[in-house]
């Protein structure tokens, strides 16, 4: 079964029953949540909406807002996670690292939940939630999400491959009134089984629970037993696929996993999911006992490839994540960020007064009649007509960091780059970390690349870590490391208004730029691979709101190849331990 065909099933699942709760797909795009969102509410109803939460959602944004209207009145306009008043619809979120906190509140307060309550601009509103909300986050990141948002998100399915598969035209499915089959003890105790030891609360035995009853509704099946488990299993990730034998019953086949053999019928829906997603039959096909020769322990649970990779990883946030954090508004300082545009205002605040005016200008006659031009009077305003300052965001700021491992002496960093890090963590500085030369790289001729939130990510900690291995990638380092310079100082309204690089390495790059674009060894070097980090390293001198630094890591040979790095950078050279000031 591929990706799409498990993401097929696990979507049907979430159709017939509601309280299956969030489904999270890992390594996913984020551009293509929004196409798998569309096929789960397709299969809700004709007319369900997706909607969106970016990282910018706000409580106003989720919950309901106060929008003026003409004669000085007001209405309250639905958020998008409101879910009263409406039929149940799809959430989705893009990346679940990035999703604001107003955001992962509401997946607290609603996955999950039999009943939600919303006291808020007047009104008081109960309601079930019957929203499915389906969220992508790359497995690398998981460890920066809160653990109570991740709990909600129970249901995870890989879907890496996903990215460059395409979406066949989904079947319809008759899925409404299909009622839920009841679980069997079996298959009760098989849950419990599947995931011993790796059970951080109740969420996640109910979500493998809830998905295998789905997989026995879509099989037809009247009772859950302990393969529809397997099955669900499978499609989490949680078991590996089982080896098929020969089938020595006819209609049947036999696989065997771990001390076991299943006599399991060829229509079952793990290797079938198209027909077993939507194909009702008119005689549910029975299944074949199981024959148990011994208990089987789960084979993937907690591997590389677990849903659950938070259990493996330490942890990336700070503290409080989903606790919104009270600033102190000073008299006049309300409004932040410099002007780019007015809007439709929200509440009597940072009032842009010009384009208020301009807009009661246009009403004039209308509101005054026929002889407003002829006669003297006061402009009529309406709370319509109040506009208000569009801002840019808040400034971030930015720590970059390219650290050569094979510059040697890597204990020795901290002191010359504490106090910088220092300022990353006072100023909550996004933390974007480039390796050139890890020992354990998966292709020594490139550099990786990762972002974190903060410095309390263990990815960072770790970097510092690394054994040096043979290659020297710096050309590439800092072509990625450019990339991200580029893509958050430069293009459009760019939130990170401080940028500062940090460059640990002797300079002694020795595979050129496009030996590690193309990922094949070279037949000789020479100084190809200097020249080309000195190229990039030019571009990087070139970029506005950016402080570089080159730390020099001692006396050595060739030395003075750091410090034309840091001429080509414009950047400050630093000593290292090795150097006397």
């Amino acid at each position: 079964m591929n990706d799409r065909e498990r993401i097929d099933a696990v979507l049907a699942c979430a159709a017939l029953d509601r309280r299956l709760g969030g489904i999270l797909l890992l390594d996913l795009a984020p551009h293509r949540l929004v196409e798998v969102a569309g096929r789960l509410a397709g299969l809700l109803g004709e007319g369900r909406q997706v909607r969106v939460l970016g990282s910018a959602a706000t409580e106003e944004d989720l919950w309901a807002r106060l929008r003026p209207a003409p004669g000085g009145r007001s209405w309250v306009v639905d958020g998008l996670v409101a879910g009263y008043g409406r039929p149940a619809g799809v959430v989705a979120v893009p990346d679940l690292a990035t999703m604001s906190t107003a955001a992962a509140r509401a997946a607290v307060m609603l996955v999950g939940a039999e009943v939600a309550h919303l006291e808020r601009t007047g009104q008081q509103v109960s309601w079930r939630p019957e929203d499915r909300w389906l969220a992508a986050c790359r497995r690398e990141d998981v460890g920066r999400v809160s653990p109570h948002v991740l709990d909600r998100f129970a249901i995870r399915v890989d879907a890496a491959n996903l990215s460059t598969a395409r979406f066949d035209a989904l079947e319809a499915l008759p899925l409404a009134g299909r009622a839920l089959p009841d679980l069997s003890a079996g298959a009760a105790g098989r849950v419990v089984e599947v995931l011993a030891g790796h059970a951080r609360g109740a969420r996640r035995d109910l979500g493998l629970a809830r998905l295998a009853r789905g997989m026995a509704a879509l099989a037809g099946a009247d009772t859950v037993l302990a393969e529809h488990v397997d099955v669900a299993a499978r499609v989490m990730g949680l078991l590996a696929a089982p080896e098929v034998v020969a089938a020595p019953v006819p209609g049947e086949r036999v696989v065997r996993r771990a001390g076991q053999e299943l006599a399991v019928p060829r229509a079952l829906p793990a290797e079938r999911a198209g027909d077993a997603a939507g194909r009702v039959r008119d005689e549910p096909e029975r299944l074949a006992p199981v024959v148990v020769a011994a208990p089987d322990v789960p084979d993937a649970v907690g591997g590389p490839g677990s849903p659950y990779p938070e259990d493996e990883v330490g942890d990336g946030r700070a503290p409080s994540t989903l606790t919104l954090v009270w600033q102190r508004a000073l008299p006049g300082t309300w409004g932040h960020g410099h002007v780019i545009g007015d809007r439709q205002a929200h509440e009597v605040r940072d009032i842009a007064v010009v384009p208020t005016l301009l807009k009661a200008a246009t009403q004039q006659a209308r509101r005054c009649g026929p002889g407003h031009v002829r006669s003297a009077h006061p402009l009529h305003l309406t709370a319509s007509d109040l506009r208000s300052h569009r801002r840019a965001p808040q400034p971030r700021r930015l720590l970059a960091l390219v650290l050569d491992h094979t510059s040697g002496r890597q204990g020795e960093w901290y002191d010359a780059i504490g106090p910088y890090l220092r300022w990353a963590y006072a100023a909550r500085a996004t933390v974007s970390v480039v390796e050139v030369g890890d020992a354990d790289a998966a292709d020594e001729l490139c550099a990786a690349a990762f972002t974190a939130r903060s410095l309390l990510d263990p990815r960072v900690a770790a970097a510092f870590e690394r054994r040096p291995g043979r290659a020297t990638p710096l050309a590439h380092g800092l072509s990625l490391v450019a990339e991200t310079l580029q893509r958050e100082t430069q293009q459009g309204n760019a939130a990170v208004t401080d940028a500062l690089l940090i460059v640990v390495t002797d300079g002694r790059g020795n595979v050129p730029l496009a030996a590690s674009r193309s990922r094949r060894r070279p037949e000789r070097v020479g100084r190809e691979g200097v020249e080309d980090a000195l190229e990039v390293a030019r571009k990087i001198g070139r970029l506005n709101r950016v402080r570089s630094l080159v730390l020099d890591p001692g006396p050595r040979t060739a030395a003075h190849l750091t410090a034309d790095l840091a001429d080509a950078l414009r950047a400050t050279l630093l000593p290292g331990a090795g150097r006397d000031g």
